[in-house]
């Protein structure tokens, strides 16, 4: 008996401790919080104007550089920025940026949350370059951007770059590597919530040369997808000239690349000659000609690579009667998602080795529409006018796509890719270790 009383009550005590740990775990693990961060969109430099597409004229915005950092309703479909960037809660929407200098240039951009890491395919430092990067710092502490650049003749020095809480930098691109014709800039950051933004413009003395907004690819890849190039024909005289391409690609790595280029056109898919088993020399910005012998049309390309790599294509253009040029670059494999397009009614393109998805169109007026899109290699969509928003909500595996929009200042290209992504963490949960030491 008197064995068998202690045994009893080590037993309850051990199962007692046992519940108490087991619900402990359940309770603790048990809860999270799901949000989309808050997206940022670029700035607006001097002579620009900027129109952002909101998902509804009760979104919240607020200025950066500003005391207050109050949320306030957009109170349009379609807000016309002012210079500096402006942050959004969007919830889960993608907006689209349409910056123009008037009768001069159009470019294209999705608003984005925070990016650890960013890479931009595109633009010049040479005497004809006016682009900028732009660095914004949605934070409320300071924060630094490591910005690595590599032009023709290989890597540049790196440059460490501190922005004040709240604020934001607009940089030269020419000051980062003067004289440079090809370039690639990759931001970097340390510490800090940094979204950067580039601006490709060009011109000679007083005579403009174009300009476009150049879209970031998130990381270097082994294979690239860039859905949607305008292949322009110009008239002259009674003969039909196609409009040139550039494909500006870099092995960023240590070891020389091996891609292969493939293009997808409503003609087929096939190889350009000379784009088969293309070595790329590692550590300098590459620029091949990209001519594919096509009708006026829209094209895309895939890129594959033994090495990872980034890369886009520069294309002249006509848009309505004016001459301009755009960057197409990388996109992301298609997901459900949603695009804030009003204002825009832009055509989108996909690409794919078999092109399935299905849209929904939700119209100004309330309206929807669903759009199921099907083809081979490629497939196009022209967005009417009127529509608020365009809704991904189902897409085949290896689908890419992306945006063109066409006005009288020019051509803009934005990728199909989120802006922000619905991310999760776990809620604080009260425990009585906390009181008890």
């Amino acid at each position: 008996m008197k064995i068998r009383r202690p045994l009893a009550l080590a037993s309850g005590l051990a199962l007692v401790l046992a519940l108490s740990n087991a619900a402990d775990v359940a309770v603790s693990n048990g809860k999270f919080s799901s949000n989309y961060p808050a997206v940022v969109c670029p700035s607006t430099p001097s002579g620009l104007t900027s129109a952002i597409s909101l998902p509804s004229s009760k979104s919240q915005i607020r200025s950066t550089g500003t005391k207050s950092l109050s949320f306030i309703p957009a109170q349009t479909l379609r807000y016309m920025q002012k210079k500096a960037p402006i942050i959004l809660e969007s919830q889960g929407a993608t907006p689209v940026v349409w910056q123009i200098r008037k009768g001069v240039w159009a470019g294209s951009t999705i608003c984005s949350s925070l990016q650890t890491e960013q890479w931009f395919v595109g633009g010049a430092a040479d005497v004809t370059s006016k682009g900028k990067l732009i660095l914004v710092n949605s934070g409320l502490s300071a924060a630094i951007v490591d910005i690595e650049v590599w032009n023709e003749i290989g890597a540049q020095p790196t440059k460490a770059i501190t922005i004040k809480a709240n604020s934001y930098l607009e940089i030269g691109v020419d000051s980062l590597a003067p004289g440079s014709q090809s370039l690639v800039i990759k931001t970097i950051t340390r510490a800090g919530r940094v979204t950067s933004y580039m601006i490709d413009e060009r011109g000679r003395g007083l005579r403009a040369l174009g300009g476009d907004i150049v879209n970031f690819a998130p990381k270097a890849s082994k294979e690239v997808f860039i859905p949607a190039i305008p292949h322009t024909v110009r008239k002259v005289g009674s003969k039909s000239v196609e409009l040139p391409h550039t494909l500006r690609i870099l092995a960023p790595g240590e070891i020389d690349a091996r891609i292969t280029v493939s293009v997808y056109s409503t003609d087929g898919s096939f190889i350009p000659a000379g784009l088969e088993d293309k070595v790329i020399k590692s550590g300098s910005v590459a620029t091949l000609d990209l001519n594919p012998n096509l009708p006026a049309s829209k094209f895309g390309i895939k890129i594959s690579s033994d090495e990872p790599i980034v890369a886009s294509v520069f294309s002249q253009t006509i848009s309505e009667g004016k001459s301009d040029f755009i960057w197409s670059t990388a996109a992301a494999e298609l997901t459900q998602s949603n695009f804030s397009v009003a204002g825009l009614a832009p055509q989108l393109i996909f690409i794919g080795a078999k092109v399935k998805a299905e849209l929904v169109l939700l119209f100004n007026n309330g309206k929807r529409k669903t759009v199921r899109i099907n083809g081979e290699d490629i497939a196009a969509v022209k967005v009417p006018d009127g529509v608020r928003s365009i809704s991904i909500t189902g897409a085949g595996k290896g689908i890419y796509g992306a945006g063109l929009v066409a006005t009288k200042s020019g051509y803009g290209y934005f990728p199909l890719t989120a802006g922000s992504i619905l991310t999760k963490s776990s809620v604080p949960m009260s425990n009585i270790r906390v009181l008890t030491p």
